[in-house]
């Protein structure tokens, strides 16, 4: 349970490294009746999933080390999701299916029901 819900905050950030300086919207979703629910979520696909360090990045600065001794062969592909306009783009059938086929590789069919539906 939330206790006192509230709508999302909104900012702006000004981009000051584009021409014009436009403004980047950011959203305070920690006072939202499902950021709770989301951080739930999380933790249970942090569980579940089993990501190798190969597969995802904490932060830039690992990112950044480990771009720097690539061991890349024919068989492996990047993948980079930009954040733009807050995930929109992200096309959501084929991530939940992506994210389902990697949960049914450990997991029993009734555990990956659960956090599918739960997504």
């Amino acid at each position: 349970m939330q206790k006192k819900p509230q709508p999302p905050t909104l900012k702006a950030q000004l981009k000051l490294h584009n021409p014009g300086n436009p403004i980047r919207p950011v959203v305070n979703n920690r006072s939202v009746p499902l950021y709770k629910i989301a951080k739930h979520i999380n933790k249970k696909l942090n569980a579940y999933l089993y990501l190798n360090n190969y597969s995802n990045v904490k932060h830039s600065v690992s990112l950044a080390e480990d771009l720097t001794k690539p061991k890349i062969n024919e068989n492996y592909k990047m993948m980079t999701y930009d954040i733009k306009d807050l995930y929109v783009n992200i096309p959501i059938e084929e991530t939940l299916m992506f994210t389902k086929s990697l949960l049914l590789k450990r997991n029993d069919a009734k555990v990956t029901k659960q956090i599918i539906n739960l997504l």
